[in-house]
């Protein structure tokens, strides 16, 4: 994967990246730009108007992949820059001859500090990469899913602002410094995926603070997932109390509470939980089997009394589990609930004809076959057909 990056240096010598340019909507950017860590993320980098400084350094990058070998280097061991399809090197958007990094990491004098920064392929900004092997802006609109790596410790200021489209963050545990309304319009944002073991301190808290909608956090170690919550969406409003002019703050939302459960920032599950009879009060449907599914499917420090109260929400309200399994056509949540009960035959039945009813023959299928493993026969007259489907 390549990747055009514009950066500086960090007072501690590491590097921060200003801006990017890839192929992909769902860019996974390297550890490193010409051997020093990428540990901050500045201010605008994929906010959708561009702020550079009048002067930062520009590298090119391959980031390895599977398919790839290592980043291509040139024999002296600096990063090569992409040449433009008739091996000529490239230009910058006035026709000038653009300098390449050399060892030294000279400066390379940036473009007005406008959106017209190095533009796409079509001469827009975020453009989609061209026929012509032009890199995209990946910043606004454009960017889908971001991963960061994983030495990032800040995020700089409006960093992510208006990035609309922005659906998934990937990153490493090391954030402590976020800026201001880092993720302001990202209005699409609805999964983080958190690379931290069990009882380590993580940014959780400081992303969670910005981040007042529906948010979906998977945090991730050496063998997987291995925790998942749902942080539900929360409103805040103020009242102004005459005459003094003092102003009442009102919260509206389990989802605020949710937020608060930290210990010196570590994640504290048993906190967490509590939030689930008031949110039952509170939160819709939706959200409740949501945050108990999560719960028991990736039970980390979940204790007996909360892990009935999950699993009796979700036995009472089978209607959720089995729209759930058919509009997502999940059979493995389907086997899952089975093995758990979280669905009698019954619901596995009404459940295999619903996804009849959507075009859904496989789903039909192995739904009537999960019906026969995990629950007793039927008589003869009572047994199912495809017919009833």
């Amino acid at each position: 994967m390549n990747y055009k990056l514009y950066w500086e240096l960090t007072n501690e010598g590491d590097a921060r990246l200003l801006r990017a340019f890839g192929e992909t909507p769902e860019p996974r950017f390297p550890a490193e730009i010409e051997g020093r860590a990428i540990t901050e993320i500045g201010d605008y980098c994929f906010a959708a108007q561009a702020h550079l400084p009048a002067e930062c350094r520009c590298s090119y990058v391959q980031e390895e992949t599977e398919a790839d070998g290592a980043p291509e280097t040139a024999p002296d061991g600096e990063m090569q820059a992409e040449p433009e399809a008739d091996g000529a090197p490239e230009t910058a958007p006035d026709g000038e001859m653009q300098a390449e990094p050399g060892a030294d990491g000279a400066p390379e004098t940036a473009p007005d500090r406008e959106a017209d920064v190095m533009p796409g392929a079509d001469g827009a900004p975020g453009a989609a990469p061209g026929a012509d092997g032009a890199l995209a802006e990946l910043a606004g609109a454009y960017i889908t899913r971001v991963t960061l790596p994983e030495g990032i410790k800040k995020i700089g200021n409006f960093a992510f602002y208006n990035a609309t489209e922005l659906a998934e963050l990937e990153l490493g545990s090391g954030i402590d410094t976020l800026g201001s309304d880092a993720f302001m319009n990202c209005r699409s944002l609805s999964r983080l995926l958190l690379h931290a073991d069990p009882g380590q301190k993580t940014g959780l808290r400081l992303l969670l603070a910005q981040l007042s909608s529906d948010l979906e956090v998977a945090l991730s170690g050496e063998n997987g997932v291995w925790a998942k919550l749902l942080f539900p969406e929360y409103y805040e409003s103020y009242d102004e109390i005459a005459p003094a002019h003092i102003f009442g703050r009102n919260i509206v939302g389990e989802g605020f509470r949710a937020r608060q459960s930290f210990r010196e920032d570590v994640l504290d599950f048993a906190q967490y939980d509590k939030i689930f009879p008031q949110a039952c009060v509170d939160e819709s449907e939706a959200t409740l089997g949501r945050l108990a599914l999560d719960r028991v499917r990736y039970a980390a420090e979940l204790s007996e009394a909360p892990r009935g109260l999950y699993e009796e929400y979700l036995k009472a309200h089978s209607g959720y589990l089995i729209r759930r399994i058919t509009d997502d056509r999940d059979l493995e949540l389907a086997e899952d609930c089975c093995s758990r009960k979280f669905l009698t035959r019954e619901d596995v039945a009404a459940c295999a004809m619903r996804a009849g009813e959507a075009d859904w023959a496989e789903g039909a299928a192995a739904l009537l076959h999960l019906m026969q493993q995990y629950f007793a026969e039927k008589t003869p007259d009572e047994r199912y057909s495809f017919d009833d489907f």
